[in-house]
């Protein structure tokens, strides 16, 4: 049986010779590494924060960014839990740009002295804060599964509602254990039952419209309001 033989013509031998030193060069040099790190789609997390959990800085080659992509990304997101996910694109050869999808933050609990914050998947953030960011609310009083709940309501409330919901209070009775109380940024307080709250406060802004003077908006059984007590 007759071996081929595989033949190089020169031309093609010098240019495997030069692509081979030119990229030996490239890798060698400064122009390998990453020069400028660009974060896009970040709401509530700070983009130095996301390039510090990826740990990309720029001794970083682009070329080591790609081929790892995927741990890093798996890093990144088991260490800020808000990421949904992340990708990596290039260009300039030397420029980098991470795209981030985050999870909707759903507002905030106050334990330890300190704030957590909710995310869309009921899940608490273990990173503490000393303070809310953002414009959304806080829970108070809330079990685990009636907290997911109530954030899942939240999240799906109109959002000329939820831009005005300062905190939800866990206000149960012996008559309803369902019961809540929600603070308002206007000043106004509503009364409501959680299996139906979600429905209801889409009535709140003409009910707010309508009251002269700040009170109460109950919308536990029925739907009326009533100004608070000792006010003019």
């Amino acid at each position: 049986m007759l071996k081929k033989r595989i033949r190089i013509s020169k031309n093609s031998l010098i240019f495997i010779i030069v692509f081979v030193i030119v990229l030996i060069a490239y890798f060698g040099s400064s122009l390998s590494k990453v020069r400028n790190i660009n974060v896009k789609g970040v709401n509530d997390l700070g983009a130095q924060q996301v390039i510090d959990a990826t740990k990309i800085d720029d001794n970083s080659t682009l070329f080591n960014v790609l081929l790892h992509h995927k741990s890093i990304s798996e890093k990144t997101e088991k260490k800020l839990p808000s990421i949904k996910s992340i990708s990596f694109r290039t260009h300039n050869l030397r420029d980098l740009t991470i795209n981030v999808q985050e999870r909707p933050t759903l507002g905030f609990i106050s334990k330890n002295g300190g704030y957590y914050r909710i995310i869309d998947n009921g899940q608490i953030l273990k990173q503490k804060m000393s303070s809310p960011i953002g414009n959304y609310p806080t829970y108070s009083g809330f079990s685990k599964s009636r907290l997911k709940q109530m954030s899942n309501i939240y999240a799906n409330l109109p959002s000329n509602v939820k831009t005005n919901v300062s905190e939800f209070y866990n206000a149960p009775t012996k008559l309803n254990p369902y019961r809540i109380k929600i603070d308002m940024n206007d000043g106004n307080k509503v009364v409501a039952d959680m299996r139906t709250v979600k429905s209801k406060l889409k009535y709140y802004p003409g009910m707010a419209a309508q009251m002269k003077k700040k009170g109460v908006i109950d919308l536990e059984i029925g739907a009326y309001s009533y100004p608070f007590k000792g006010k003019k």
